[in-house]
């Protein structure tokens, strides 16, 4: 990490903004920041880390009281750059803070970018910019402030640093974390996950049941046993399908022939009505041949009537017309000799009103602009003089202004504050809040303790009720425990009893055996002795006599049932047989996780002892008792899930109890440090607020310091009442000149004002004798009195003239046009009424032949006969449809006695046939069922089998690989392992600081690493004594935290990749005499070389001088500039 520039304003001491260019300052090496105490100095580091990580080490909450007092704004900038070795990366990280009272700020905006041909923005919010600065760099604010930049009071902080902190820091410091925290979790999560999954493929293993070989050849035995079933059952129902098919096809053509010579006996009842449709049809026919001439005929009649009707009106019309067209005529000529004889008088007259209407509105307009004129003349008189007593007015207050300016000036010379005095207060003011922030931070630090104790007691507490609560919950599991125990044993007895009864089950089975074949013998001749007919040869024996044949078969079948019986029942037993050992395992699976979880319960569970003998038993006795065995299995199934029920709630609380005792110890741990950490700090700030006052009394006698609230209360109303006299001077200077500018301004108004009255005074005379004129003129030309009623009484006589004669001519054209008319259709009908009559004749002619010809006498008939196209046709199908019917019905009955060939069957002898083909269909798709589910099983059983196979190959690969990750956390438990490369790394740290410690004492001391992983010293000079460092003196420690920091830097790689290519050192070298100082700044300088910048800050001239590169840093001054940085080369 290198850094380029930084740019600041507004911290501390800093108000401007200010850049340094580290670029230009690290092409040395060594460099310093120089400046008299209290110039800024160190503010620099705190501009770095403020950059990078939002904090300030030094300040209060990390921010309070960083900002300079004279600023409400922060802001800061800082770029550095990553190399390795293969690229540079160039970052920007800027923030800003806004003041939000007089020392606490808070964060207005943050920015990382990325730098190359373009800038990329890589975090735009707060927390995000924290959290990629430190994955940028791999370093917490702590270690960047042990091992980086070293600011006032953490330079020998890593010195002192013991156990846990530094092992963590170094984990960071040299990326180590990836053998520590990181691989212990990964370690565990791995044994975590082995384990879960040992556990399932175990449960897994027990829910698949049975999945031996045995099994398997079971089920395929079974498979091929439903195999040669299903072929018997299925030959027997083909046999019998082929008897069905016969009788059925007999069965339905018998019926067939029953059920149509019905129809046909029915369809002969109807034969009278279709014949009485057929006459029906045979009428309309004819009549729809007819009514074309009948319609023709009638509409040539009314045809002839209409234009007769027609012709007569129209003679009537014309002669009315011809009167009103005479009487229209006259009418118009009437309207056409009124308008000549009227109109040009009246429009001379019109012509005179319109020139004295004009007129006489003129004189109306000029008589309202002369009353305008003189109000408007009245109007200006009385503002001219209201601007002279404006003016007067304005003269006054201008006077009074320069007498009160004066006083003001005389009262700003006796408050007026010197500058010397008011920073003098200011930053005594300053000391005194800080140094009370201080304090209020030691009381809520206080305050914190005192809940913390009270959160810790709270703790303790809760500890002792959840190990009672955890005590109570292994009682629990000790009781189910015990349960499960006598479940198990009752389980075993129960198996073992099955056991014997399977043996009981043999000797019952070989017995019926026998009987059953001595009844299959009795059976056979049984049915020999049925065929046996009296005289007949005996096919066994040739004897024509057969005095004793056998009987009493009813008995024998009672056998043979009763033994079919046994045998389902033993196998539906037979399937309960591995109910026992399920129910064995699954107990055992309960006890397993109450015995990890509880170690003094016994580990394994011991088979129940020898049971008492089955005595002998009949087939009866042994079906109650496989009902009774299935009765039980159910009642221990059912205990089963109760104790199951039970053991997972029970392994819910010890869990849920075990998880809380760990989170109240990690608690515990994690208060009991807060404690300890918040009574270090409470001690360390009473010490400094102790000293700070002290500090405060020497450098600021002339102040009481329990009166500076005062003392700043007095400066702040003194300020007050100095801006506030200030302010009305400069308020009266505004005042002074825009009261000048008013008089002048109301000057030149009154001067307009004059101006425009004359003007307007004379433009009302002008006025006046015009309005006179015009009224003279308006008497020669009229002497109406109303001017605008009589122009309208003419203009109306004018148009009631024109419209008069418009409407006459209208009226006359129209009457004509309308006479006109009636005379070309009265002709027109004339010639109509000719042909109509001409085609009556013709048309009357054809229907009387046409009506003579048929079976009608008369037009009432016809209509009557007359049918829809779609009754007649309706009429056609139903007779065609009936007569079709008739002859394809008798031609069936012939076809079907040609099939039955004068064969019958009787009804029941079909039905009975039909239920032995449906009972065989049953069986067969049993038989298919059965063969169904025994291929079911086989492959349900192949399935668990395989799975069970790969399982348990998966199970032991798993368990070797979980006892290896088992091995390797005992391996890695505690950070032992992390802890032993960071002693290693500590030790390479230590020995090349040793030899930079060597160098800078004139080898009198070496660093060593003891056993507990602290530093000591090893005084060469004094025989290799070795001592704590907590014994060395400030130069002491100086040199040798020096020595370790040069290490450090040396050899810091961030994030595991990129070197730490500088370090600032804030501390220690007043401390040294001028001869080690020459010592120092030598070693110093010969780390040039080494790639290595370092940054010293100090105010000793001694090392001012010996360094070439610069940066100076000039104090704010009490004007109020603020500090101000520039570079120097020697």
């Amino acid at each position: 990490m290198k850094p380029i520039n930084l740019t600041v304003s507004g911290l501390h001491s800093f108000r401007e903004k200010q850049t340094v260019d580290f670029e230009a300052l690290c092409s040395g090496g060594v460099f310093g920041i120089f400046g008299p105490t209290g110039s800024g100095k160190s503010s620099i580091l705190d501009a770095i880390t403020l950059a990078l990580y939002g904090k300030v080490e030094r300040a209060a909450n990390n921010t309070q009281g960083i900002l300079n007092h004279g600023e409400n704004e922060l802001k800061v900038s800082f770029t550095f750059e990553l190399e390795n070795a293969s690229h540079k990366k160039r970052y920007t990280v800027e923030r800003s803070f806004k003041r939000t009272d007089e020392l606490r700020v808070k964060s207005a905006s943050s920015r990382l970018i990325e730098i190359e041909d373009e800038t990329y923005v890589l975090a735009d919010k707060t927390n995000d910019v924290n959290q990629q600065v430190q994955e940028l760099l791999g370093l917490t604010i702590d270690d960047f402030t042990r091992a980086v930049v070293l600011p006032q009071g953490k330079f020998a902080e890593f010195l002192s640093l013991k156990g846990t902190e530094r092992r963590q820091m170094l984990q960071r410091l040299f990326n180590l974390e990836q053998y520590g925290d990181q691989l212990s979790k990964k370690i565990r999560y791995q044994v975590q996950q082995l384990k879960t999954d040992l556990d399932k493929i175990t449960a897994e293993q027990t829910g698949l049941g049975e999945a031996s070989t045995e099994k398997v050849t079971e089920a395929e035995q079974l498979v091929s046993d439903s195999i040669v079933l299903l072929e018997k059952r299925e030959k027997e129902a083909a046999d019998l399908q082929e008897r069905y098919d016969q009788q059925a096809s007999l069965w339905k053509a018998q019926q067939e022939k029953t059920l149509l010579e019905e129809k046909l006996v029915h369809a002969s009842k109807q034969e009278e009505e279709i014949k009485q449709k057929q006459d029906l049809l045979t009428k309309a026919q004819q009549a729809e041949r007819l009514f074309p001439y009948l319609e023709t005929f009638e509409q040539a009649e009314k045809q002839q009537k209409l234009y007769k009707d027609k012709v007569e009106k129209l003679k009537v019309q014309i002669v009315q017309q011809s009167e009103e067209y005479k009487r229209s005529n006259s009418l118009y000529e009437q309207a056409r000799l009124q308008k000549n004889e009227q109109q040009p008088k009246l429009v001379v007259q019109k012509e005179q009103l319109q020139q004295a209407s004009d007129l006489q509105k003129q004189i109306k307009d000029g008589q309202q602009e002369v009353k305008e004129a003189e109000v408007s003349l009245q109007q200006k008189q009385q503002a001219l003089q209201t601007k002279n007593d404006e003016l007067i007015e304005a003269d006054k207050r201008y006077q009074q202004g320069l007498n009160l300016q004066k006083e003001l000036k005389e009262a700003l010379t006796k408050v007026e504050i010197q500058p010397d005095y008011r920073q003098a207060v200011q930053q005594a003011f300053y000391r005194y809040q800080v140094w009370n922030n201080d304090k209020k931070n030691l009381d809520e630090g206080q305050k914190t303790y005192k809940e913390k104790a009270e959160q810790l007691q709270h703790l303790h507490t809760q500890k002792q009720t959840h190990q009672e609560r955890y005590q109570q919950t292994i009682e629990r599991s000790k009781e189910l425990f015990s349960d499960i125990q006598g479940l198990y044993h009752t389980v075993c007895e129960r198996e073992k009893e099955f056991q014997q009864l399977f043996k009981q089950a043999d000797h019952l089975m070989s017995d019926l055996k026998r009987r059953k074949e001595k009844e299959w013998s009795h059976r056979l001749a049984h049915q020999l002795a049925e065929q046996l007919t009296k005289g007949e040869p005996c096919p066994v024996c040739g004897s024509e006599h057969h005095p004793n044949p056998v009987l009493n078969q009813k008995e024998e079948n009672s056998t043979v049932e009763s033994a079919d019986r046994f045998e389902d029942q033993v196998n539906q037993l037979r399937e309960q047989r591995f109910s026992y050992s399920s129910l064995k395992m699954q107990l055992e699976q309960l006890a397993k996780p109450l015995v990890e979880k509880i170690p003094d319960l016994a580990g394994f569970m011991n088979e129940a002892g020898q049971v008492p003998a089955l005595g002998e038993m009949s087939t009866d006795a042994f079906g109650r008792y496989a009902k009774k065995i299935e009765v039980e299995i159910k009642s221990l199934e059912q205990d089963y899930l109760q104790i199951s029920e039970k053991q997972q709630a029970i392994l819910g609380q010890v869990q849920k109890v075990q998880q809380s005792l760990e989170k109240i110890e990690l608690e515990l741990a994690h208060y009991q440090k807060e404690q300890a950490e918040l009574e270090r700090k409470v001690t360390q700030q009473k010490q400094a607020l102790q000293a700070g006052k002290e500090a405060f009394q020497q450098d600021y006698p002339s102040f009481v310091f329990e009166e500076m609230e005062k003392i700043n209360e007095q400066l702040n109303e003194r300020e007050k009442e100095e801006q506030t006299i200030k302010a009305r001077i400069e308020k009266s200077s505004v005042f002074f000149e825009n009261q000048q500018k008013k008089i002048e301004r109301l000057k030149e108004e009154k001067y307009a004002g004059e101006k425009e009255f004359t003007e307007l005074k004379a433009m009302l005379s002008h006025k006046q004798s015009l309005v006179h004129s015009q009224i003279e003129r308006l008497r020669t030309l009229t002497d109406q009195e109303d001017i605008e009623q009589a122009l309208q009484k003419t203009v109306h006589l004018l148009a009631e003239l024109e419209t008069n004669e418009q409407q006459a001519y209208q009226h006359w054209q129209t009457v004509q046009k309308a006479y006109q008319t009636l005379q070309m259709d009265e002709k027109a009908a004339s010639e109509s009424l000719e042909t109509a009559h001409i085609q009556y004749k013709k048309a009357a002619g054809k229907w009387e032949e046409a009506i003579a010809s048929s079976l009608f006498s008369e037009e009432k008939e016809v209509q009557q006969a007359l049918l829809s196209h779609d009754e007649m046709k309706l009429l056609d199908e139903t007779v065609q449809a009936y007569w079709d019917n008739i002859k394809q019905m008798k031609s069936s009955i012939e076809q079907l006695n040609i099939q039955l060939n004068q064969q019958s069957i009787e009804e029941q002898q079909f039905e009975e046939t039909q239920q032995l083909l449906h009972d065989i269909k049953a069986a067969v798709k049993e038989a298919v069922q059965l063969k169904g589910a025994a291929e079911q099983t086989l492959k349900s059983v192949k399935e668990r089998h395989e799975r069970f196979l790969v399982l348990e190959q998966d199970r032991e690969e798993k368990q070797a690989l979980f006892e290896q990750y088992q091995k390797l956390q005992t391996v890695f438990k505690g950070n032992a392992f992390v802890e032993y490369i960071a002693e290693e790394q500590l030790m390479s740290v230590s020995r090349d600081a040793s030899e930079r410690l060597g160098i800078l004492t004139r080898q009198r001391y070496a660093i060593e690493v003891d056993s507990q992983g602290g530093f000591i010293m090893r005084d060469d000079a004094n025989g290799g004594v070795k001592r704590p460092v907590s014994t060395l003196s400030g130069g002491e420690t100086f040199l040798t935290s020096l020595a370790l920091a040069l290490s450090l830097s040396a050899q810091i790689q961030l994030r595991g990749e990129y070197p730490l290519q500088f370090f600032f050192l804030d501390e220690g070298f007043g401390t040294l005499d001028g001869e080690l100082l020459d010592t120092v700044v030598t070693a110093l300088e010969k780390l040039q070389s080494n790639n290595l910048s370092i940054g010293v800050i100090s105010h000793v001239q001694e090392l001012r001088a010996r360094l070439p590169k610069r940066l100076i840093v000039e104090p704010s001054e009490p004007s109020g500039k603020g500090t101000s940085v520039r570079v120097e080369t020697l």
